[in-house]
């Protein structure tokens, strides 16, 4: 048996000079032309034949996979390529509809793996609202038979819908994990009304994702506030509301607080969220997402035992420089990740640090314009535990230290690193900065930095760091 991975094919043959007149000729060969012509198509059909052996030796041991097998790869195959982001291609030249048109066989394992077909795709942009919409919908439900779907619905064009949200939503009691994107969500759209038909029709939802504009702060959607109040394995939850101007703004749906681990939110104001925190028993992950982040200052302690992420995101900062953040307010004992998006000043990470007295393992803070290059060093300084730092562009303070950031970093944090893990060789510091103006690294230094076991990547594109630190929290 062949084993081999690749081939050395070789090159077809060359004609005969004696043959290239009688390709530009219309008069038969004869003799020894007729003779040389058949001996070079001999020639070309035995390397075609070498072809067909060598690439049926190729899919021979594809060939020889076990049904099962062959579905795990598939299964593997749309995991990793079926996209559920808004800029998708058209589903149907995706997994598994193109696995089910190359060979008979593959057509029967992906028609037998009813979880191939358990992603449910809805750009409804792109798909169309036609027969064929209805009937590709109506397709992944009876091949899916009862296994637990995967339902991401985009929406955002105004024409009608509701032939292909009615059928996807009849099957909501197999929903397992949701995605609802690009939606605008008023009492009279298509939409809005087929969600209000899953109200207690969801005893498998696992994971909610849903982003959508509302028409202003007071959306008359009361009547629609408890569709997923009732959703008793739903654990997971990523809610982004705003106004059309771009401001966030409160969820207008009621969702299960005390059951969910990792939620991500959006609120206009800090005092929309507070109510909701000493609900948030069971929260490990935590991202909130705010237009004003300001608190009373008279606010009451909140207490969140089980969380480890946190993360604070303000459009507009503070509602007055006399309101406290809402770090403030906050402890969180096993906190190990902490992200503060120009919502806090050095104090007041400080305070919450000292407060929560956790073993920080990674802090990230950017278009922090309330903490200048010297508060991070000082910042760092505290965190003896910290091992991944990610310091986002500064608003270029009058008086920036002597010395690069990173170099002043390096310096805090090479005398004040836990000596036990120095010891132990598990001292380790990753820092990564993202600013235009950042001056070039001494090589000297930064060999220096990596023999010591700090390792620094400098960003010029704010964009990228975004993207690096969005990618932290996933739902």
């Amino acid at each position: 048996m062949d084993t081999r991975h690749s081939f050395v094919l070789p090159k077809p043959p060359i004609p005969p000079a004696s043959i290239a007149p009688l390709l530009a000729s219309n008069s038969a060969p004869e003799g020894l032309e007729e003779r040389i012509a058949r001996a070079h198509i001999a020639e070309l059909e035995k390397h075609a034949d070498f072809l067909d052996n060598t690439h049926k030796s190729i899919l021979s041991p594809l060939r020889r996979l076990p049904n099962e097998l062959l579905a795990e790869i598939f299964t593997m195959v749309i995991r990793d390529t079926l996209r559920f982001d808004n800029n998708v291609p058209r589903p149907w030249s995706q997994p598994p509809w193109t696995l089910a048109r190359v060979c008979r066989r593959w057509t029967a394992v992906a028609l037998g793996t009813s979880s191939l077909w358990s992603r449910v795709l809805l750009h409804l942009n792109l798909i169309g609202l036609g027969e064929g919409a209805v009937t590709m919908t109506q397709l992944l439900h009876q091949r899916s038979g009862s296994a637990p779907l995967m339902v991401s619905i985009h929406d955002d064009c105004d024409k009608e819908t509701r032939g292909v949200l009615n059928l996807a939503f009849t099957h909501c009691e197999r929903w397992k994990h949701v995605r609802l994107s690009g939606l605008f969500l008023a009492p009279m759209t298509p939409l809005i009304s087929e969600i209000s038909t899953v109200r207690e029709r969801l005893p498998a939802l696992t994971t909610l994702r849903i982003h959508a504009e509302l028409k202003d702060a007071e959306d008359s959607l009361a009547e629609f506030r408890d569709i997923f109040a009732i959703t008793p394995n739903l654990t997971a939850i990523d809610a982004w509301f705003q106004h059309r101007d771009g401001f966030l703004l409160q969820p207008p749906f009621e969702f299960p607080w005390r059951q969910l681990t990792t939620l991500s939110i959006s609120f206009a104001r800090s005092e929309q969220a507070l109510p909701i925190f000493p609900q948030l028993s069971t929260i490990v992950n935590l991202r909130v997402q705010l237009k004003w982040a300001g608190v009373s200052p008279t606010q009451s302690p909140i207490i969140l035992p089980h969380l480890r992420m946190l993360e604070l995101y303000s459009q507009r900062g503070l509602d007055s420089p006399t309101s406290p953040p809402l770090l403030s307010c906050l402890t969180s004992p096993l906190l190990r990740h902490l992200a503060v998006h120009n919502e806090a000043e050095k104090d007041a990470v400080l305070n919450f640090l000292k407060r929560s007295e956790c073993e920080l393992k990674s802090f990230h803070f950017f278009h922090s314009f309330a903490i200048s290059p010297g508060d991070a060093v000082a910042l760092i300084g505290e965190m003896l535990w910290v091992r991944d730092v990610k310091i986002g562009y500064f608003n270029s303070p009058a008086d920036p230290p002597p010395e690069s950031i990173t170099e002043a970093i390096y310096s805090h944090w090479l005398n004040h690193r836990n000596p036990l893990k120095v010891k132990s060789g598990t001292s380790r510091l990753s820092v990564c900065i993202a600013d235009n103006n950042h001056p070039p690294i001494d090589p000297e230094i930064n060999s220096d930095m990596q023999t010591n076991g700090m390792f620094v990547e400098i960003l010029r594109d704010v964009w990228e760091f975004d993207s690096l630190v969005d990618a932290t929290f996933e739902v």
